[in-house]
């Protein structure tokens, strides 16, 4: 509710919104005022003259109401686009400035997903329903004058009613609350679907299925949840509208007997409570939604405050290159379940150095560790005598150029892949890089042109040819490779071989996390993981 009032706060138009508002509620109030006399001046007493102007003054002030109505809708959407705009521009800022601590950071979609979440709960109709509930009053007022025994009947009616309405949503989110899906649910989920592959070829099906079925049987009983809370809600509503205007006629009538009420009144009486009963209900929903906004920003401000800004951190006049690891300790699981213990090595500057391991030892996380991407348990990461933790991130990953074991590639050119983050390469220095690392000939021998975007799979051969060139493109002191050799044919491979001796010449460090033998004879320093 707040950032709500905040954004209303700051807009030029709130008293327009007000004013157009009055007139909604205005032309609401008409209408059935107009009913009333049709009852009341032609049916009573057949005054056909009157007839044709109460039915086009009732006509008019519908589309009246309509008109105000989308205007009012247009001015909430223009409100809304700005400050939203401006919050997911912060939000993804912070995204890419900040580094989460307990190593399990929320996606960009996730981020993005914020903004659209958003936007539902301050939509024009959430926001057009509170606007009109403020001036439900002018309705109450009239149901007073038209009879007030009926209208404390009324309202206490609609007392009942919201009181029952909040009660269930109350019992919705602590229901919720007790079998939603938990941040450990998601991860497991992300995990299987990114290890696909993994999972098959160890037979872990049947193990990894127990997990999916939870995870949806969890969404299966909340979508159920939601549903059952949603449905006993809209009964109860109409239960209690047609509980209203059967006690409100019934109880009417007998003032209509009575001579103290117009038959006229009664119906324009019943409509009024209808559109009340309507507006307080749909108020109510309204106010719900605006609130979720709030816990929103809580678990955004959670996540931002576990966060550390790292990006103010020191920068080393030059980068040598030499990283040491000492007594470090990581694990996913805050101290459960560790990757590594007490791991402790030294890499070379301006050499070779090679880190082997069995599949499962850790060699991409420890990438992930090297690039500063996760943070250790204990333990430090040294580079050039200075802790990892110490230096600006933004400055260090300019300082590394990272080529993954799986190359994935944005649907963008060839030559936007190559460039990311760095537009100062001419068209003559992207084609030595391409013949640098053998991309020539594959354009030469295929339909792939630099410019053109990517709109068909290409060979993981080539994706991994094109990091190469976007480290080279960036010209860092260290290159870290996660299996260099993966996706590579013979030519390939010894194209990448021959590139490594020369960039270990040109001064260096080179990092290649790899089984391969191919680089047992050019390596300088090696290091085994799992011992």
């Amino acid at each position: 509710m707040n950032y709500w009032f905040q954004i209303l706060k700051n807009s030029k138009s709130l008293a327009f919104l007000i004013i157009i508002t009055f007139l909604i509620t205005l032309m609401g109030l008409l209408s059935p005022i107009f009913i009333i006399h049709i009852f009341n001046r032609y049916i009573a007493f057949g005054l056909q003259g009157t007839l044709m102007f109460l039915l086009l003054g009732a006509l008019s002030v519908a589309v009246f109401e309509f008109i105000f109505r989308n205007i009012r809708n247009n001015i909430f959407n223009k409100i809304l686009q700005r400050p939203i705009k401006e919050l997911k521009r912060e939000l993804i800022k912070k995204f890419f400035e900040n580094e989460h601590k307990n190593n399990t950071p929320i996606s960009i979609v996730e981020i993005l997903d914020f903004k659209n979440n958003l936007f539902q709960f301050l939509s024009p109709k959430n926001q057009s329903n509170i606007f009109d509930s403020i001036f439900v009053i002018l309705i109450i007022v009239v149901l007073f004058f038209l009879n007030y025994l009926l209208a404390c009947l009324f309202l206490i009616i609609v007392f009942i009613h919201l009181f029952l309405q909040n009660r269930i949503n109350s019992l919705k989110a602590e229901h919720l609350r007790k079998s939603g899906i938990g941040i450990n649910d998601q991860i497991i989920i992300k995990e299987v679907g990114t290890n696909n592959d993994l999972i098959k070829s160890n037979s872990a099906i049947n193990y990894t299925g127990h997990f999916i079925e939870n995870f949806f049987e969890k969404k299966i009983n909340i979508d159920s949840i939601i549903s059952s809370y949603d449905s006993k809600q809209v009964s109860l509503s109409n239960f209690f509208m047609l509980l209203s205007s059967i006690i409100i006629i019934g109880v009417g009538s007998i003032f209509v007997v009575m001579g103290n009420l117009t038959i006229g009144a009664l119906i324009g009486f019943n409509i009024f409570s209808s559109r009340a009963i309507g507006i307080l209900t749909s108020a109510q929903n309204s106010f719900i939604n605006l609130t979720k906004i709030n816990n929103y920003f809580e678990n955004y401000k959670v996540y931002f405050k576990n966060s550390s800004n790292r990006n103010k951190g020191m920068q080393l006049s030059k980068v040598l290159g030499l990283i040491e690891s000492k007594n470090l300790d990581f694990s996913y699981t805050n101290n459960k379940n560790f990757i590594f213990r007490n791991l402790s090595f030294e890499l070379v500057a301006q050499h070779i150095n090679i880190i082997k391991g069995n599949n499962g030892s850790g060699k991409t996380t420890l990438a992930k560790l090297l690039l500063g991407l996760i943070s250790p348990n204990s333990g430090e990461i040294l580079i050039d005598r200075t802790n990892l933790e110490k230096l600006s991130m933004i400055w260090y990953r300019k300082q590394i150029a990272y080529i993954p074991q799986n190359c994935e590639i944005l649907s963008s050119s060839i030559n936007d892949n190559i460039l990311i983050g760095n537009n100062k390469l001419n068209e003559q220095e992207i084609g030595r890089l391409l013949q640098t690392v053998g991309l020539d000939n594959e354009l030469k021998n295929s339909d792939l042109t630099l410019n053109e975007p990517i709109n068909f799979n290409i060979s993981k051969g080539i994706s991994k040819k094109i990091h190469i060139a976007r480290a080279l493109a960036h010209n860092p002191p260290i290159f870290l490779f996660d299996d260099p050799f993966i996706f590579l044919d013979n030519n390939g491979r010894e194209i990448l071989k021959n590139l490594l001796v020369s960039l270990k010449r040109s001064g260096k460090t080179i990092i290649c996390l790899t089984d391969d033998k191919l680089l047992d004879k050019i390596s300088d320093n090696e290091i085994i993981l799992g011992n």
